[in-house]
C-alpha cells in the first residue's frame, strides 16, 4: 500500500509565493487597466470610448482585459467604485472625524469641489453620470450621514435615497461648471454648499454656519493652524 507524505514545508512556501506573485500581477493588471479606463474616458472626445481605446491605453491585449472584465461598462463601473473610494479614503483625516452630520455634508461637499479645481483629470472622469455607482464608498457613507442628520432634526427629505442621488447629481453639475470655469470659484464653491445644504432643508442659519464652518475648517487644515483630525466644537462657527 502506498504511503502519502505530506509536501516538505520548502515546497509549500513555494507553492504559497507563486500564488501571490500571481495575485499580485493580476492585481497589477487590474489596476492598469482601470487606470487606463479612467483616461479614456476623462478626455473630451465626440465618440464615445471603445475596448479598443482602453486596451491601446493600458498597452495590452484584448484578451488581457477580458480576463479581468467582460465589458467595458463593467470596467467604468469598477473605475468610478475605484475613484470615488479612492476620494474617500484621502478626505478621511478631514472628515470622518465631525461628529455633526450638517459638519459632514458641508465638509465633504467642499472637499469634492475642491478636488475638481486642483485635479482636471479626476473632474473630467467624475462628471460622467456613470462614474457614480451606489454601491460606492461615498453613496453609502453619504447617505448614512443624510439619515442620521434626518434623525436629529438637522435635515428635511422624505427618502434617503433620492437626497443622495440628488447631491450625487448637484455635485456633478458644479463639478463640471468648475472645470469650466467660473469668475471666482471661491464664492461659487461657498453658493454651491449653501444650496446643497438648502436641498436638505436646513435652516438658514444652519446653511450660513455650514457654510462658514466648511470654508474656516478646510483653511485651517492647510495652513497648518489645526490638525486635521481635530475634532471641532460642533458650536463653532
Amino acid at each position: 500500500m502506498a504511503i502519502s507524505r505530506a509536501a516538505p514545508a520548502c515546497d509549500a512556501g513555494i507553492v504559497d509565493h507563486r500564488v501571490e506573485t500571481a495575485q499580485k500581477k493580476r492585481e497589477q493588471m487590474r489596476a492598469r487597466i482601470l487606470d487606463a479606463t479612467t483616461r479614456v474616458f476623462a478626455r473630451d472626445n465626440a465618440a464615445a470610448p471603445a475596448i479598443e481605446d482602453v486596451v491601446r491605453e493600458a498597452g495590452i491585449s484584448r484578451g488581457s482585459f477580458y480576463n479581468h472584465f467582460h465589458s467595458l461598462d463593467e470596467a467604468l463601473v469598477a473605475a468610478g467604485i475605484e475613484m470615488s473610494d479612492r476620494m474617500i479614503s484621502d478626505i478621511v483625516p478631514l472628515y470622518d472625524f465631525l461628529r455633526e452630520p450638517w459638519q459632514r455634508a458641508a465638509v465633504g461637499f467642499r472637499l469634492y469641489l475642491l478636488r475638481d479645481w486642483q485635479d482636471p483629470t479626476w473632474a473630467s472622469f467624475m462628471t460622467r453620470m456613470d462614474a457614480w455607482p451606489h454601491k460606492s464608498r461615498i453613496a453609502i457613507t453619504m447617505s448614512k450621514d443624510l439619515i442620521r442628520g434626518k434623525e436629529l432634526g438637522q435635515f428635511d427629505f422624505d427618502d434617503a435615497t433620492v437626497a443622495t442621488d440628488f447631491l450625487m447629481g448637484a455635485s456633478i453639475g458644479v463639478i463640471q461648471a468648475v472645470r469650466c470655469g467660473v469668475p471666482d470659484p471661491g464664492s461659487y464653491i461657498d453658493s454651491a454648499v449653501r444650496m446643497a445644504l438648502q436641498s436638505l432643508g436646513c435652516s438658514p442659519e444652519l446653511r450660513e454656519r455650514a457654510v462658514a464652518f466648511s470654508r474656516k475648517r478646510l483653511a485651517d487644515c492647510a495652513s497648518g493652524k489645526r490638525a486635521a483630525w481635530d475634532i471641532l466644537d460642533p458650536r463653532s462657527p
